[in-house]
């Protein structure tokens, strides 16, 4: 049995996964990330056809630039998080993917999207820290890659393919 909404696009912090590596539980633990779109599927859609959407978005969109703010755990998040402090790129962004997606993109959290998506990096999860949180609090980076990730039968995340953000 495959996991009912399997994809994540996400960004990693630091250094990055390879192709078909766990993301959280893996041989290095926990890579930090900011999540674009959290759990999805489209109906009768391939890893290939995923891939495709996602990237004939993403190819056409700038680098920006990211600032991380402070350790903070709000009323709508049941967990710590690092929240990003100027994500109106983001949100734009992660809107505009939605759209490019269309109308056939089933989320597994409708209430997180849109005017409710939250940029943030998960500090911590299962009551432990999953990262080392004074390496990330405020700190700047250039978001210019993405990735799509698929929940994998043994509970983990695996890499599936990775996406420069070219803006041509």
């Amino acid at each position: 049995m495959s996991p009912e909404y399997p994809y994540q696009i996400v960004t990693f912090i630091d250094s990055s996964p390879a192709i078909g590596e766990g993301v959280y539980q893996g041989g290095n633990g926990w890579y930090p990330q900011l999540t674009l779109k959290r759990r999805f599927k489209v109906d009768g859609a391939t890893d290939e056809t995923i891939i495709a959407r996602v990237e004939g978005y993403f190819k056409h969109q700038s680098p920006i630039p990211v600032q991380i703010g402070t350790l903070t755990q709000t009323d709508r998040m049941p967990v710590r998080v690092l929240p990003i402090l100027n994500s109106e790129d983001l949100i734009h962004m992660h809107r505009g993917l939605i759209a490019h997606m269309g109308g056939d993109i089933k989320s597994r959290y409708p209430e997180r999207d849109g005017e409710n998506y939250y940029p943030h990096i998960t500090a911590e999860y299962g009551g432990k820290n999953v990262i080392d949180v004074n390496r990330y609090e405020n700190r700047a980076f250039i978001m210019s890659r993405v990735c799509i990730i698929k929940d994998a039968e043994d509970g983990d995340s695996r890499v599936v393919s990775y996406i420069d953000m070219n803006g041509v």
